[in-house]
């Protein structure tokens, strides 16, 4: 009896251990900021955070993938601890399509509506002529700070609220949103160009009801030492019975340097919608809101910005990258109440940003980032006798495998 429980158990093993290949990750990240303010900011000074990211990975069989993560932050002054659920996903491989259920990051050709984890489901189609993606997803069991959505000003005045665990359904949950997607990308027509375009549209849940759909495109040429990048997208905002169109664009050229280490300097442009005097065309409006500015850190609405960066390795263990980065609004009211202005200014001109960053690769699996930049409000005419606004930042990451 004894031996038979033995093979069972031991054929068992060999069953379950031939198909799983298991990992198991831990990251912690330490950051230590301090600003001096050029204006009334009202979180400014010295602060600390830091987040510890286990993962645990899993192939099941030859065609599925299981991936569980998760996040313990905390920040002090006040004192806070946050856990949460990261990516979380199963992926079934069937080589001409990809199915992927949980929670998952996902990006739109841009990088500028959608950017971040979602709760949902998509389907990749594989074909000689390109692929093709259908999603679809939730925002609302997301942790608000993560989702960043503030697509309206009672959204981005809930992000400020810091989590209460006596309220917790409403203090810690992002806002209840849905949003669907059709792709479709080409990675190599005639070797050297790739397309991208999708449909979006995300939907209100809730009683305010702030609806919008985008048709985005992007295209990107390569060469042998220069890359070409341009992307756009309209934009339709249903409000109050309302539908007010809106336009974003990107567009980049990068230069590779003839160095021994890889180096490349890149110009590039944004731009997105204002206000219009006539009130036809409004401010374009993501879902996520990717903050545009090392320090300024504005929301993409009603904004434009000329950059020129440099970034590359000096050495094997040592990177670097240094960006100039210019603002301007392009209507005079939907960054009316911006620390960087008064509410009376009638310029245009925000200023510009200075931003480097140093990365050294200290070993496998600990790496040290450090920053520092300056805002010149003085070289635009909203608010040129403010004073200057600089950065520090000091970041420290421990990878285990």
């Amino acid at each position: 009896m004894k031996k038979t429980l033995v093979l069972i158990a031991m054929s068992f093993y060999i069953s379950v251990f031939s198909l799983y290949a298991v990992d198991f990750g831990l990251v912690f990240n330490q950051n230590a900021e301090i600003d001096v303010p050029a204006f009334n900011f009202e979180d400014t000074g010295f602060k600390i955070s830091g987040i510890l990211l286990p993962r645990f990975t899993a192939l099941i069989g030859e065609t599925t993938d299981l991936y569980i993560s998760a996040a313990i932050s905390y920040e002090a002054g006040p004192f806070a601890v946050i856990p949460e659920l990261t990516r979380t996903d199963i992926d079934f491989n069937l080589g001409y399509a990809d199915i992927k259920f949980g929670r998952m990051f996902y990006s739109d050709p841009l990088g500028i509506i959608a950017n971040n984890l979602f709760d949902g489901a998509q389907l990749s189609i594989f074909t000689r002529g390109g692929n093709f993606r259908f999603g679809g997803w939730y925002t609302g069991c997301l942790y608000k700070k993560r989702a960043e959505i503030t697509m309206t000003p009672d959204e981005l005045k809930s992000s400020f609220v810091e989590v209460d665990y006596n309220d917790f359904s409403n203090t810690y949950f992002a806002p209840s949103r849905v949003l669907a997607a059709l792709e479709y990308d080409h990675p190599s027509l005639a070797g050297f160009v790739s397309v991208k375009t999708s449909i979006l549209a995300q939907f209100d849940t809730r009683d305010e009801k702030l609806n919008s759909q985008y048709l985005t495109a992007a295209l990107s040429v390569s060469g042998k030492s220069v890359y070409f990048d341009l992307g756009g997208c309209f934009e339709l905002i249903e409000y109050n019975d309302e539908i007010i169109p809106a336009f974003a664009a990107d567009i980049g050229l990068t230069f590779i340097l003839p160095t021994k280490l890889e180096q490349h300097i890149t110009l590039s442009g944004r731009y997105s919608s204002g206000v219009s005097e006539d009130k036809t065309i409004g401010a374009f409006l993501p879902l996520t809101t990717v903050e545009q500015g090392e320090l300024l850190e504005a929301k993409l609405s009603g904004l434009s910005l000329l950059s020129l960066d440099f970034a590359g390795r000096l050495a094997e263990s040592l990177s670097a990258n240094m960006a100039f980065t210019y603002f301007i609004r392009n209507d005079l009211g939907t960054y009316r109440y911006y620390p960087v202005i008064s509410g009376g200014s009638e310029g245009f001109f925000l200023g510009g940003e200075i931003f480097g960053r140093l990365i050294w690769n200290i070993s496998t699996g600990i790496r040290l980032n450090f920053g520092t930049g300056v805002f010149l409000p003085m070289i635009g005419d909203a608010a040129p006798d403010a004073g200057i606004l600089w950065r520090t930042k000091l970041n420290l990451t421990i990878s285990i495998f």
